[in-house]
């Protein structure tokens, strides 16, 4: 009986956890007196049930929070977002003049080419690791 629980428990513990396709993770790369770096890519849940990203976390950074560029009174600004809802089957395009990740005071001056791992924590407590590329 203990066997044909673990073997239920390994075949149906992927489907509990919600896994993202996550395409062309980049960081743009800023002079180091710049405490924040902007982070970019696209997010795609084939799941069949919507998902949230509710925070992000990194050794490589003190915070990260996921925000928008918006137009108010024709002027550009950034607002913070509490979540990122992802809909069943669809993508999410992170980009510069859009919805990105802000990315605050790097523990180490980034460079073109480092490879920096951010955590993406999902609604229903599941995470994700994501290496992201610094580039110019």
């Amino acid at each position: 009986m203990s066997r044909l629980l673990l073997i239920l428990l390994l075949i149906f513990s992927p489907i509990a956890s919600a896994e993202l396709d996550i395409r062309d993770p980049w960081i743009k790369n800023l002079p180091p007196s710049v405490p924040v770096r902007a982070g970019y890519m696209t997010i795609h849940n084939p799941q069949t049930k919507t998902v949230s990203i509710v925070s992000l976390r990194s050794d490589a950074f003190a915070s990260i929070e996921i925000h928008q560029t918006i137009e108010q009174d024709g002027m550009m600004r950034m607002e913070q977002m509490s979540s990122l809802k992802i809909e069943s089957n669809s993508s999410v395009q992170l980009a510069p003049g859009g919805l990105h990740l802000m990315m605050m005071n790097p523990s180490e001056p980034t460079q073109p080419g480092d490879l920096l791992e951010i955590v993406i924590i999902l609604d229903d407590g599941s995470e994700q690791r994501v290496e992201m590329q610094v580039i110019r």
